[in-house]
């Protein structure tokens, strides 16, 4: 006998922001979510498991790129075939688990979260009809923001589209909020991130050589040697660091930047935000219109020229109390609301 639920979820890799984001919509509806496997690029603490709030299963217990992709789709199959539900939920296309399993399941039922933006993908040639053909197979799509929502457009989706403003929900840790807003000290900036290329760092790097502003690294990656040797000493390294320790480095800091070349959302962004903390970010991060541009918590700069950096840098600290104000005003309750409505309107339709 199946078991019934409102919304089966498939994901590729548990994190703490989505585990955050389910236990609250289960909440509201009955849910199952299964996880596909591990994923060392994803931020979660070893004890996720008593973290997670709903029923869930987790195919395998290992790195995703090392399980047996064919044994997996079996295995996804099989347990989806215990379930009668409402409407089933793909966290992407990418994998091939989601690629076959999305046309044994009812085009009506089949719901996508879209979190790939305009900047990032590719919707010309074959990849474009490659795209349009995957899809034609969901009825409903839940778009992180507009720039995702714009490739669904440019791909020619004609489900419904449902707009969820964010990816999951972070943690947050109450503090302190500062008074008065600029600081007594010389502004301090910091980037949150892995050291690797995608996310420009060389180009950050440079860009403080040439002034004597204090740049704090956080983040472990396969380029930390040799950006270590670009940096003049007024750039410090930090290594990683555990979520439960981030706030202090936010808290001491006073601008975040993420240079980023491709930024489907930028989840760190969200973080410095709730902490006051105003934000410089490409033009290639994908939340840039409900994190950055719409409230004003910060500027958006070309990741290809040095001087936009620079310039961008100036207008903000010329106006560092406005933007700080918006971060410190941005009601993350609302937000967080949004996003599970968004998700509890699918079973509406």
């Amino acid at each position: 006998m199946r078991t019934s639920v409102d919304i089966l979820i498939i994901n590729n890799c548990p994190s703490f922001y989505k585990i955050n984001l389910y236990n609250e919509l289960a909440r509201y509806c009955k849910i199952h979510v299964i996880f596909i496997a591990l994923s060392n690029q994803v931020t979660i603490n070893d004890s996720f498991r008593k973290d997670i709030l709903f029923s869930y299963d987790l195919l395998f217990s290992i790195q995703i790129e090392k399980r047996n992709k064919w044994r997996s789709v079996f295995r996804l199959m099989l347990i989806c075939n215990q379930y009668h539900y409402k409407k089933i939920i793909f966290g992407g296309y990418a994998d091939i688990e989601e690629m076959v399993l999305m046309w044994f399941t009812p085009k009506r039922k089949n719901c996508i979260q879209f979190e790939s933006s305009i900047r990032e993908s590719k919707i010309k040639g074959i990849y474009a009809l490659l795209k349009e053909i995957i899809v034609s197979r969901f009825s409903v799509a839940l778009p992180s923001g507009k720039l995702q929502n714009d490739v669904l457009e440019s791909l020619g989706f004609k489900g419904i589209s449902i707009k969820t403003n964010g990816v999951g929900i972070f943690n947050k840790q109450p503090f302190v909020r500062e008074t008065p807003l600029t600081p007594s000290h010389e502004l301090k900036y910091l980037f949150v991130g892995r050291l690797i290329n995608v996310k420009n760092l060389e180009f950050l790097i440079h860009v403080f050589n040439q002034t004597d502003k204090r740049l704090t690294i956080i983040g472990k990656g396969a380029l930390e040697s040799e950006l270590k040797k670009l940096a003049n000493q007024n750039i410090t390294f930090i290594g990683h660091i555990s979520n439960n320790e981030m706030m202090n480095f936010y808290l001491s800091h006073d601008v975040l930047i993420l240079p980023s070349l491709s930024e489907p959302w930028g989840l760190v962004i969200e973080e410095a935000i709730y902490f006051g903390i105003p934000v410089l970010v490409s033009e290639a991060v994908g939340c840039l219109e409900e994190m950055v541009l719409k409230p004003n918590t910060g500027i958006v700069f070309s990741p290809h020229n040095e001087n936009d950096l620079l310039h961008a840098m100036e207008k903000l600290e010329n106006n560092f109390d406005t933007y700080k104000q918006n971060c410190l005003n941005f009601n993350f309750e609302d937000r967080d609301s949004e996003q599970i409505n968004a998700y509890l309107k699918i079973l509406s339709l």
